[in-house]
């Protein structure tokens, strides 16, 4: 059993968002949850992480961007993200939101 935790949330905040095998290590997910639009991402690790499905720059849906490592570009206008951090790799001062998330029993959970 794999879990995975990237930041702090208390057990019943989170909400099952999808199935591991729903999601594929070449390409994001994108999903909307109480009315946040969220890009979930799986690496070859078995991480899973979820941010927010728009760049800051446009808005362009980050669920159709690269991944390379846990760097995430926008196929819009090549704006670069850390999936772990949010923070943007080439833009200083610029993030994007991003959710805790946890992976057990094959089921992927978000906390909103």
């Amino acid at each position: 059993m794999l879990i995975v935790f990237h930041s702090r949330c208390f057990l019943d905040n989170f909400i099952k968002v999808a199935s591991l095998n729903e999601l594929s290590e070449t390409e994001g997910k994108a999903i909307k949850i109480n009315n946040h639009n969220i890009a979930l991402f799986k690496l070859a690790s078995g991480e899973v992480y979820a941010i927010e499905n728009s760049c800051p720059h446009v808005g362009a849906p980050l669920h159709n961007g690269t991944i390379e490592g846990k760097e995430l570009t926008c196929l819009w206008h090549s704006w670069c993200f850390d999936l772990e951090t949010g923070e943007s790799t080439n833009c200083p001062g610029v993030s994007i939101k991003k959710f805790q998330t946890k992976v057990e029993d094959q089921s992927v959970f978000l906390c909103l």
